[in-house]
Protein backbone atom coordinates (compact mmCIF):
# COMPACT_ATOMS: atom_id res chain seq x y z
CA UNK A 1 0.00 0.00 0.00
CA UNK A 2 1.49 3.71 -0.90
CA UNK A 3 1.70 6.07 1.59
CA UNK A 4 -1.69 8.64 2.10
CA UNK A 5 0.60 11.13 0.50
CA UNK A 6 0.69 9.44 -2.12
CA UNK A 7 -2.80 7.71 -2.37
CA UNK A 8 -4.93 10.56 -1.83
CA UNK A 9 -5.74 13.93 -4.12
CA UNK A 10 -6.51 16.47 -2.37
CA UNK A 11 -6.55 20.86 -3.39
CA UNK A 12 -3.83 22.74 -2.45
CA UNK A 13 -5.70 25.74 -1.83
CA UNK A 14 -9.09 25.44 0.17
CA UNK A 15 -11.13 28.66 -0.08
CA UNK A 16 -14.52 28.98 1.85
CA UNK A 17 -17.94 28.16 -0.04
CA UNK A 18 -20.01 30.17 -2.13
CA UNK A 19 -22.54 32.21 -0.42
CA UNK A 20 -26.03 30.51 0.16
CA UNK A 21 -29.27 30.50 2.13
CA UNK A 22 -28.42 34.14 2.90
CA UNK A 23 -24.56 33.26 4.79
CA UNK A 24 -21.59 33.82 4.10
CA UNK A 25 -18.97 31.79 4.91
CA UNK A 26 -15.25 32.43 6.76
CA UNK A 27 -13.09 30.46 8.84
CA UNK A 28 -13.79 30.34 12.39
CA UNK A 29 -12.03 31.36 15.72
CA UNK A 30 -11.88 30.46 18.99
CA UNK A 31 -14.17 33.97 19.63
CA UNK A 32 -17.06 32.03 17.55
CA UNK A 33 -17.26 29.90 20.44
CA UNK A 34 -20.31 30.95 22.43
CA UNK A 35 -21.47 31.53 18.78
CA UNK A 36 -20.94 27.98 17.47
CA UNK A 37 -22.47 26.58 20.75
CA UNK A 38 -25.75 27.92 20.58
CA UNK A 39 -25.99 26.68 16.88
CA UNK A 40 -25.03 23.11 18.41
CA UNK A 41 -27.44 23.42 20.98
CA UNK A 42 -30.25 24.30 18.69
CA UNK A 43 -29.47 21.58 15.72
CA UNK A 44 -29.29 18.83 18.72
CA UNK A 45 -33.05 20.06 20.47
CA UNK A 46 -34.33 18.86 16.90
CA UNK A 47 -31.84 15.88 16.16
CA UNK A 48 -30.70 14.42 19.42
CA UNK A 49 -33.27 15.88 22.19
CA UNK A 50 -31.32 13.92 24.78
CA UNK A 51 -28.01 15.46 24.15
CA UNK A 52 -27.18 18.88 25.30
CA UNK A 53 -23.90 19.52 23.68
CA UNK A 54 -21.55 21.64 26.05
CA UNK A 55 -19.39 24.47 25.61
CA UNK A 56 -16.27 22.61 27.65
CA UNK A 57 -16.67 19.44 24.54
CA UNK A 58 -16.22 22.61 22.00
CA UNK A 59 -13.23 23.94 24.02
CA UNK A 60 -11.75 20.24 24.25
CA UNK A 61 -12.37 19.59 20.42
CA UNK A 62 -10.41 23.08 19.57
CA UNK A 63 -7.70 22.26 21.45
CA UNK A 64 -7.18 18.71 20.07
CA UNK A 65 -3.01 18.31 19.55
CA UNK A 66 -2.51 19.35 16.25
CA UNK A 67 -5.72 21.30 15.11
CA UNK A 68 -5.39 24.37 13.03
CA UNK A 69 -8.49 26.42 14.37
CA UNK A 70 -8.57 29.12 11.50
CA UNK A 71 -8.28 26.35 8.42
CA UNK A 72 -10.15 23.25 10.50
CA UNK A 73 -13.01 25.28 11.56
CA UNK A 74 -15.69 27.15 9.23
CA UNK A 75 -18.15 29.12 10.01
CA UNK A 76 -21.65 30.70 8.34
CA UNK A 77 -22.96 34.24 9.36
CA UNK A 78 -25.92 35.90 8.58
CA UNK A 79 -26.04 39.71 7.02
CA UNK A 80 -26.02 40.56 10.73
CA UNK A 81 -22.91 39.01 11.29
CA UNK A 82 -24.74 36.16 13.83
CA UNK A 83 -23.24 32.63 13.24
CA UNK A 84 -25.52 30.16 12.10
CA UNK A 85 -23.88 26.91 10.86
CA UNK A 86 -20.51 25.91 11.66
CA UNK A 87 -17.98 23.06 9.87
CA UNK A 88 -15.05 21.22 12.03
CA UNK A 89 -12.56 18.84 10.92
CA UNK A 90 -10.88 17.28 13.68
CA UNK A 91 -7.50 15.22 12.43
CA UNK A 92 -7.27 12.56 15.07
CA UNK A 93 -3.79 12.85 16.21
CA UNK A 94 -3.20 9.35 16.66
CA UNK A 95 -1.97 7.32 13.71
CA UNK A 96 -0.91 3.95 15.38
CA UNK A 97 -3.02 1.71 12.90
CA UNK A 98 -4.82 3.60 11.11
CA UNK A 99 -5.87 8.02 10.11
CA UNK A 100 -8.55 9.03 10.84
CA UNK A 101 -10.46 12.56 10.57
CA UNK A 102 -14.10 13.15 12.02
CA UNK A 103 -16.19 15.83 11.28
CA UNK A 104 -18.70 17.79 13.35
CA UNK A 105 -20.86 20.45 12.26
CA UNK A 106 -24.84 21.77 12.20
CA UNK A 107 -27.40 24.51 10.58
CA UNK A 108 -29.28 26.24 12.82
CA UNK A 109 -32.54 24.29 12.16
CA UNK A 110 -34.50 27.72 11.25
CA UNK A 111 -31.81 27.64 7.59
CA UNK A 112 -31.88 24.06 6.74
CA UNK A 113 -33.34 23.53 3.30
CA UNK A 114 -30.88 25.75 1.30
CA UNK A 115 -27.90 24.04 0.98
CA UNK A 116 -25.66 25.36 3.55
CA UNK A 117 -25.28 21.87 4.75
CA UNK A 118 -24.06 20.56 1.97
CA UNK A 119 -21.90 23.34 1.29
CA UNK A 120 -20.25 23.03 5.13
CA UNK A 121 -19.80 19.44 4.50
CA UNK A 122 -18.41 19.53 1.05
CA UNK A 123 -15.76 22.00 2.29
CA UNK A 124 -15.45 19.60 5.70
CA UNK A 125 -14.25 16.59 3.12
CA UNK A 126 -12.00 18.44 0.87
CA UNK A 127 -10.38 19.81 4.23
CA UNK A 128 -10.16 16.44 5.56
CA UNK A 129 -8.31 15.36 2.63
CA UNK A 130 -6.24 17.70 2.83
CA UNK A 131 -4.98 16.99 6.45
CA UNK A 132 -4.92 13.24 5.18
CA UNK A 133 -2.50 13.52 2.32
CA UNK A 134 -0.29 15.31 4.35
CA UNK A 135 0.54 12.25 6.12
CA UNK A 136 3.44 10.22 4.94
CA UNK A 137 1.89 7.04 6.66
CA UNK A 138 1.07 3.86 4.99
CA UNK A 139 -2.21 2.86 7.30
CA UNK A 140 -6.18 2.84 5.90
CA UNK A 141 -7.60 6.31 6.22
CA UNK A 142 -11.16 7.16 7.03
CA UNK A 143 -13.25 10.10 7.16
CA UNK A 144 -15.86 9.73 9.89
CA UNK A 145 -19.39 11.64 10.83
CA UNK A 146 -21.69 10.69 13.72
CA UNK A 147 -25.39 11.32 14.18
CA UNK A 148 -28.55 9.61 16.27
CA UNK A 149 -30.14 7.36 13.78
CA UNK A 150 -32.28 8.91 11.06
CA UNK A 151 -30.56 12.62 11.63
CA UNK A 152 -30.52 14.41 8.42
CA UNK A 153 -27.07 14.52 8.80
CA UNK A 154 -26.06 10.85 7.82
CA UNK A 155 -28.54 11.43 4.87
CA UNK A 156 -26.49 14.41 3.98
CA UNK A 157 -23.41 12.40 4.32
CA UNK A 158 -24.66 9.11 1.96
CA UNK A 159 -24.69 11.88 -0.41
CA UNK A 160 -20.96 12.31 -0.59
CA UNK A 161 -20.35 8.37 -0.05
CA UNK A 162 -20.47 7.68 3.32
CA UNK A 163 -21.99 4.26 4.96
CA UNK A 164 -22.31 3.26 7.87
CA UNK A 165 -20.20 1.47 9.69
CA UNK A 166 -21.00 1.42 13.43
CA UNK A 167 -23.72 1.80 15.57
CA UNK A 168 -23.78 3.05 19.21
CA UNK A 169 -26.57 2.44 22.17
CA UNK A 170 -27.39 5.20 24.81
CA UNK A 171 -28.17 3.15 27.70
CA UNK A 172 -29.39 4.75 30.76
CA UNK A 173 -29.87 2.95 34.52
CA UNK A 174 -32.37 5.18 37.25
CA UNK A 175 -30.58 4.72 39.91
CA UNK A 176 -32.94 5.02 43.06
CA UNK A 177 -34.74 2.22 43.74
CA UNK A 178 -32.06 -0.13 41.21
CA UNK A 179 -32.23 -3.57 42.54
CA UNK A 180 -28.79 -4.87 44.12
CA UNK A 181 -27.01 -6.25 41.24
CA UNK A 182 -25.22 -9.47 41.00
CA UNK A 183 -21.53 -8.57 41.03
CA UNK A 184 -18.54 -10.43 41.23
CA UNK A 185 -16.34 -10.19 44.22
CA UNK A 186 -13.06 -8.01 44.21
CA UNK A 187 -10.41 -10.25 43.23
CA UNK A 188 -8.05 -10.99 46.44
CA UNK A 189 -5.02 -8.13 46.63
CA UNK A 190 -7.47 -5.82 44.52
CA UNK A 191 -8.45 -2.13 45.52
CA UNK A 192 -11.45 -0.07 44.23
CA UNK A 193 -11.03 3.57 45.29
CA UNK A 194 -11.67 7.11 43.62
CA UNK A 195 -9.37 8.30 40.62
CA UNK A 196 -7.33 11.14 41.48
CA UNK A 197 -5.60 13.67 39.04
CA UNK A 198 -2.29 11.91 40.21
CA UNK A 199 -3.78 9.30 38.12
CA UNK A 200 -4.41 10.72 34.70
CA UNK A 201 -1.53 9.40 33.01
CA UNK A 202 -1.67 5.93 34.50
CA UNK A 203 -5.21 6.22 33.45
CA UNK A 204 -4.01 7.03 30.02
CA UNK A 205 -1.75 4.06 29.59
CA UNK A 206 -4.76 1.83 30.98
CA UNK A 207 -7.53 3.37 28.67
CA UNK A 208 -4.70 2.50 25.81
CA UNK A 209 -4.32 -0.57 26.36
CA UNK A 210 -8.07 -1.43 27.06
CA UNK A 211 -9.10 -0.51 24.04
CA UNK A 212 -6.63 -1.18 21.41
CA UNK A 213 -8.56 -4.01 20.12
CA UNK A 214 -11.72 -1.92 20.52
CA UNK A 215 -13.41 -0.88 17.05
CA UNK A 216 -11.78 2.74 15.58
CA UNK A 217 -9.53 2.93 18.74
CA UNK A 218 -6.40 4.41 18.50
CA UNK A 219 -3.99 5.75 21.71
CA UNK A 220 -4.69 8.62 23.10
CA UNK A 221 -1.67 11.40 23.42
CA UNK A 222 -0.93 12.65 26.51
CA UNK A 223 -2.30 16.25 25.79
CA UNK A 224 -5.82 15.50 24.53
CA UNK A 225 -6.07 13.02 27.33
CA UNK A 226 -5.19 15.13 29.85
CA UNK A 227 -7.64 17.89 28.63
CA UNK A 228 -10.76 15.27 28.97
CA UNK A 229 -9.79 14.74 32.59
CA UNK A 230 -8.77 18.20 33.86
CA UNK A 231 -12.47 19.65 31.92
CA UNK A 232 -14.94 21.43 33.98
CA UNK A 233 -17.52 18.75 33.53
CA UNK A 234 -14.95 15.76 34.67
CA UNK A 235 -15.53 14.22 37.53
CA UNK A 236 -12.36 12.24 38.87
CA UNK A 237 -13.75 12.27 42.47
CA UNK A 238 -16.63 9.97 41.31
CA UNK A 239 -14.36 8.51 38.55
CA UNK A 240 -12.91 4.83 40.16
CA UNK A 241 -10.29 2.46 39.52
CA UNK A 242 -9.55 -1.06 40.30
CA UNK A 243 -6.22 -1.61 41.72
CA UNK A 244 -4.04 -4.68 41.55
CA UNK A 245 -1.94 -6.30 43.76
CA UNK A 246 1.18 -4.51 42.62
CA UNK A 247 -0.89 -1.20 42.69
CA UNK A 248 -1.03 -0.78 39.17
CA UNK A 249 -4.21 0.18 37.47
CA UNK A 250 -6.16 -2.94 36.41
CA UNK A 251 -9.78 -1.42 35.25
CA UNK A 252 -11.63 2.04 35.02
CA UNK A 253 -14.37 4.03 34.64
CA UNK A 254 -14.67 7.38 33.94
CA UNK A 255 -17.07 10.06 35.02
CA UNK A 256 -18.57 13.80 33.34
CA UNK A 257 -21.27 15.67 34.89
CA UNK A 258 -22.71 18.66 33.07
CA UNK A 259 -25.53 20.28 35.04
CA UNK A 260 -26.45 22.07 31.41
CA UNK A 261 -27.39 18.51 30.40
CA UNK A 262 -29.72 17.58 32.65
CA UNK A 263 -32.96 18.99 31.19
CA UNK A 264 -32.30 17.46 27.82
CA UNK A 265 -32.68 14.24 29.92
CA UNK A 266 -35.45 15.03 32.17
CA UNK A 267 -33.22 14.17 35.17
CA UNK A 268 -29.80 14.77 36.57
CA UNK A 269 -27.08 12.16 35.93
CA UNK A 270 -23.24 11.34 35.73
CA UNK A 271 -22.17 10.41 31.83
CA UNK A 272 -19.72 7.42 32.05
CA UNK A 273 -17.43 8.20 29.19
CA UNK A 274 -15.28 5.09 29.82
CA UNK A 275 -14.80 1.62 31.24
CA UNK A 276 -12.50 -0.46 30.66
CA UNK A 277 -9.91 -3.77 31.67
CA UNK A 278 -6.14 -3.64 31.08
CA UNK A 279 -5.39 -6.78 28.78
CA UNK A 280 -4.06 -8.75 31.50
CA UNK A 281 -6.89 -8.26 33.78
CA UNK A 282 -9.59 -9.33 31.96
CA UNK A 283 -11.68 -12.46 32.59
CA UNK A 284 -11.78 -11.51 36.34
CA UNK A 285 -15.00 -9.45 36.44
CA UNK A 286 -13.27 -6.29 37.15
CA UNK A 287 -15.55 -4.63 34.20
CA UNK A 288 -19.39 -5.18 36.38
CA UNK A 289 -17.18 -4.31 40.00
CA UNK A 290 -15.73 -0.78 38.54
CA UNK A 291 -19.20 -0.28 37.09
CA UNK A 292 -21.00 -0.74 39.93
CA UNK A 293 -18.42 1.17 42.05
CA UNK A 294 -19.10 3.82 39.76
CA UNK A 295 -22.89 3.65 39.54
CA UNK A 296 -22.77 3.76 43.45
CA UNK A 297 -20.37 6.96 43.72
CA UNK A 298 -22.82 8.69 40.98
CA UNK A 299 -25.93 7.94 43.30
CA UNK A 300 -24.24 8.93 46.39
CA UNK A 301 -23.75 12.54 44.70
CA UNK A 302 -26.66 13.42 44.82
CA UNK A 303 -27.56 11.72 41.11
CA UNK A 304 -30.36 10.37 39.60
CA UNK A 305 -29.19 8.53 36.78
CA UNK A 306 -26.17 7.06 35.12
CA UNK A 307 -25.53 7.37 30.95
CA UNK A 308 -23.05 5.83 28.62
CA UNK A 309 -23.22 4.95 25.39
CA UNK A 310 -21.71 1.39 24.14
CA UNK A 311 -20.61 -0.03 20.77
CA UNK A 312 -23.31 -2.26 19.69
CA UNK A 313 -20.54 -4.44 18.52
CA UNK A 314 -18.07 -4.66 21.31
CA UNK A 315 -15.74 -7.27 21.46
CA UNK A 316 -16.31 -7.75 25.55
CA UNK A 317 -20.08 -8.23 25.54
CA UNK A 318 -20.07 -4.92 27.32
CA UNK A 319 -23.89 -4.13 26.40
CA UNK A 320 -24.74 -7.44 28.30
CA UNK A 321 -23.11 -6.61 31.82
CA UNK A 322 -24.15 -2.85 31.67
CA UNK A 323 -27.65 -4.88 31.22
CA UNK A 324 -27.18 -6.73 34.34
CA UNK A 325 -26.38 -3.63 35.81
CA UNK A 326 -30.05 -2.50 35.03
CA UNK A 327 -28.72 -0.12 32.11
CA UNK A 328 -31.69 0.03 29.62
CA UNK A 329 -30.78 0.54 25.96
CA UNK A 330 -32.27 3.54 24.07
CA UNK A 331 -31.73 5.38 20.55
CA UNK A 332 -29.02 4.43 18.88
CA UNK A 333 -26.15 6.71 17.30
CA UNK A 334 -24.43 5.85 13.87
CA UNK A 335 -20.69 6.62 12.57
CA UNK A 336 -20.86 6.38 9.08
CA UNK A 337 -17.34 6.98 7.19
CA UNK A 338 -15.43 7.11 3.80
CA UNK A 339 -12.73 5.02 3.23
CA UNK A 340 -9.72 6.59 1.36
Amino acid sequence: MATLRERITAPTHLEPPVPVGGLTFRPGSRQDLAAVHAVAVAAAAVDDPHAHPSTADFERTLSTEGLDVPRDTLVGVDADGHVQAYGIVIDVPSRVTAARVVLDGAVHPDLRGHGIGRRVFAWQVERARQRLAALDLDVPATIEVGAPQGAATLGLAAHFGFEPTRNWVDMQVVLDGRAEPDVPALPEGSVVRAATVDDIEPLRLAKNDAFRDHWGSQPMVESDWRGFLTAGKSRLDLSRVVLDADGGIAAFGIVEVDPDGFAARGRSYGYVHWVGVVRAARGRGLAPIVTDAVLQAIQADGLSAAVLHVDAENPSGAGRIYERLGFVAGEVHVTASTPL
